[in-house]
């Protein structure tokens, strides 16, 4: 499916048919080839834009249906030819669902466009472009891995001498701090530390580990809630101090740390909802869900659904007057005799509502879960507010052992999660490229529907 092959559609960023504030010049336009999505994997979206090659662009689809909650994201680099294309997981969405999906870079949105997942009778899948990876900055390395709260280090080769600048993060991803580089001591190279723990707070994020060397930062980041969220950053590195010129492009991947600390409050005008719009974990490992209470007593959450073969419901409460709390998704003990959920802080409190887990004869399945969340104590006719548990496949080989009850509690008797490919959900739901790029840091799921 070539973006070329077919008369592309008219711009969508004219006043008929994008939304209020979509960007008034014409930036990007998809193939109709592209659509209709159907209720199947590998839906790919592409098209052809204006924008410079290597450019990320962050595409954005969720349901306009409340019956039927969904939100995913994709990263996309723009190709050498202009060309790009995104990649949707929707063999869980059901068919006649309702759905908006737009992009943006760097903040500026490039269009808007509403549909209706199709039914799917057969092979809907789209073949998937040739797609080139991110020009390679200067160093030869791409991709820089952290966990969650350590410091990620971002070699930058400096043999032209000079200075360059580096901007980590993009509006896109509701993050973003600029710093100018320099190699002092004339060794060719300025190693640069990324501090993720200090990142949003009043401490030092960007430093660099030799003292011949010197950073100065340019655009200060935006002060954060909570944790910066586990997702891959964009960054990009330009010579000299400007940041309108051509950059090469890598990417900071920041993986889920279950021991991350918790060193923020909520602001006052932190609305109710999830702190982070999609939470990530690997299979065997412990989740971080952060629910902000806002002025609610007491918040439901249920993470899955029937579609998903699994499900839990429980009441959280805020005991030490922060407004949140921070809830551990146990993925090793889900489904089965321990306690699959608890709280970061002790004060806090979870009770998980009697014969609501659904009991699993294995580990707990790769794939997406949806995030529910309701005021007060019980599980309402429609959430205020949804999210996303990406689940990734893990190292570990070991199953725990099923003990034969029906349910976790022994009181409801539920079909146990099938571990089969034919459970409709994939591993690399909400994956481009081999990498979950999907988060909104430090904001609620509400402030990005809207």
């Amino acid at each position: 499916m070539s973006a070329r092959s077919v008369a592309l559609v008219a711009t969508l960023l004219a006043a008929t048919a994008a939304g209020p504030g979509v960007a008034a010049a014409q930036q990007a336009t998809l193939s109709e080839d592209s659509f209709p999505l159907h209720a199947d994997e590998k839906q790919v979206v592409t098209g052809e834009t204006t924008l410079e090659p290597g450019t990320e662009m962050t595409f954005r689809i969720k349901s306009n249906n409340a019956s039927n909650p969904f939100i995913q994201q994709s990263h996309v680099t723009v190709q050498p030819n202009g060309t790009f294309a995104a990649q949707f997981d929707l063999a869980r969405v059901p068919a006649n669902t309702s759905y908006e999906l737009y992009g943006h870079v760097d903040g500026d949105a490039l269009f808007e466009r509403t549909g209706t997942v199709a039914q799917c009778d057969g092979d809907c899948t789209d073949p998937v472009p040739d797609i080139e990876s991110p020009a390679q900055t200067d160093d030869g390395e791409n991709a820089v891995t952290v966990a969650q709260g350590e410091t990620a280090e971002i070699p930058l080769s400096m043999t032209d001498g000079g200075s360059k600048t580096l901007s980590v993060g993009s509006e896109a991803t509701n993050y973003q701090i600029n710093a100018t580089v320099s190699d002092d001591d004339g060794d060719g190279e300025v190693l640069v530390l990324f501090d993720t723990a200090a990142a949003g707070t009043d401490g030092a994020t960007l430093t660099v580990a030799d003292d011949g060397d010197s950073l100065t930062v340019t655009a200060p980041e935006p002060e954060l809630p909570s944790t910066l969220a586990p997702a891959a950053y964009p960054y990009r590195v330009f010579e000299g101090q400007a940041t309108d010129g051509t950059s090469t492009v890598g990417r900071l991947v920041i993986e889920a740390n279950g021991t991350a600390n918790e060193q923020f409050e909520v602001e006052e005008t932190a609305e109710f909802g999830f702190g982070e719009p999609v939470s990530q974990v690997r299979q065997g490992e412990t989740s971080r869900i952060p629910v902000v209470l806002a002025t609610a007593d007491a918040a439901t959450v249920s993470i899955g659904s029937p579609a998903s073969n699994y499900e839990i419901n429980a009441t959280v409460r805020d005991g030490n007057g922060d407004s949140r709390v921070v809830l551990l998704f146990d993925t090793t003990a889900a489904g089965h005799d321990e306690p699959t959920l608890r709280t970061a802080a002790d004060a806090d409190a979870v009770a998980v509502e009697s014969g609501s887990e659904v009991a699993l004869d294995s580990q707990l399945a790769a794939g997406s879960y949806e995030l529910s969340l309701y005021r007060g104590t019980e599980v309402a006719s429609q959430p205020d507010a949804i999210g996303t548990l990406v689940v990734g496949g893990g190292n570990t080989t070991a199953d725990a052992s099923s003990d034969g009850v029906d349910s976790v509690t022994g009181e409801t008797s539920v079909a146990a999660q099938s571990q089969s490919g034919g459970s409709g959900i994939g591993a690399g739901a909400l994956a481009v490229g081999g990498v979950l790029a999907v988060a909104g840091v430090g904001v609620c799921l509400r402030a990005i529907l809207n």
